[in-house]
C-alpha cells in the first residue's frame, strides 16, 4: 500500500483501517456513474463514509485516484485470470477465458468507462503517463500467460508470439467495448463472437515434436546394376 505522500500534513481524524480501500471502492462506483470531470472528491468521500481530506492525504489528486481505482479493478482482473488457468481444464480454457472476458466488456460499462478516461488523463497527465503504460503492460503480461497456457498445456513463460496474441486480443476487445460506450445502438456480440472464432481457430496448441525421418541410405555403386539392353528383333548379330 503506498505510503501518504511526503510533505502532507496528518489526515484531519485519524483514519479507519479500510479507510483508503473505501475510498477505491466508492471511487469506482461514483466514478463509473458520473464520468470522471462531473465526480468531485467530495461525493466519493461521502460515498466512501469519510472524511474529504482523506482523498487528499492518501491519493493527493483526483487523477491519482481514478489511477488507484483502476489499478484495483485490473488486479481484480488478473487475480481471476488466474483463478481460470488453475481451475480449468487446458481444453476448456481458452473458450471459458474468451466467454469470461466478453461478459465483462459488456456487463461492466462502468468499469470500462474508467478504463478509457484513465488512458485520456495518461494523454493529458504526463505524470502519469508511466503508471498508465505500466497498467496495459501489467494486463498485456497476464492474458499472455493464458494464451501460453492454452498453447503449450501447461503453465509456462509466455513467447514473444503469446504477447502479441494477448496485445490483439485486449485491443480488440477495449476497442468493441469502446465503441458500444458511444454508440448504444451497436451490438458488440456477434462481433465478440467472430473475433472469438477467429482467434480460438488461430490459438492451437503447437504439434507434438517428431523425430526426423531417417533418410534412404544411398547405395553404393557396387550395389547398383546396370539392366542390360533386351536385343530388337529381328536384329542380325555380328
Amino acid at each position: 500500500m503506498p505510503s501518504p505522500r511526503r510533505g502532507k500534513t496528518a489526515p484531519p481524524s485519524a483514519p479507519e483501517p479500510d479507510a483508503r480501500a473505501r475510498l477505491i471502492a466508492a471511487g469506482q462506483r461514483v466514478l463509473g456513474e458520473r464520468g470522471y470531470d462531473a465526480a468531485t472528491v467530495k461525493e466519493v468521500a461521502r460515498e466512501a463514509g469519510v472524511n474529504q481530506g482523506l482523498v487528499h492525504y492518501y491519493f493527493g489528486s483526483k487523477d491519482a485516484l481514478l489511477l488507484a481505482v483502476t489499478q484495483e479493478a485490473s488486479r481484480q482482473y488478473m487475480s481471476e485470470l488466474e483463478r481460470l488457468r488453475a481451475q480449468t481444464p487446458v481444453e476448456e480454457l481458452a473458450e471459458t477465458a474468451f466467454s469470461w472476458g466478453e461478459k465483462l466488456a459488456t456487463d461492466a460499462p462502468g468499469t470500462c468507462r474508467l478504463r478509457y478516461e484513465l488512458f485520456a488523463l495518461g494523454l493529458r497527465n504526463r505524470e502519469l503517463t508511466p503508471a498508465v503504460s505500466q497498467l496495459l503492460g501489467q494486463g498485456d503480461s497476464e492474458i499472455a500467460r493464458t494464451v501460453a497456457h492454452v498453447r503449450s498445456g501447461r503453465d509456462t513463460a509466455p513467447s514473444a508470439e503469446d504477447l502479441h496474441y494477448a496485445v490483439i486480443i485486449k485491443a480488440c476487445v477495449d476497442g468493441l467495448a469502446l465503441h458500444h460506450q458511444l454508440d448504444k445502438d451497436f451490438d458488440p456480440l456477434p462481433v465478440y463472437a467472430l473475433l472469438r472464432r477467429i482467434m480460438l481457430a488461430s490459438i492451437e496448441q503447437p504439434a507434438p515434436s517428431r523425430p526426423p525421418a531417417r533418410k534412404p541410405k544411398a547405395q553404393g555403386r557396387r550395389g547398383v546394376r546396370t539392366p542390360r539392353k533386351r536385343p530388337t528383333p529381328g536384329a542380325r548379330r555380328r
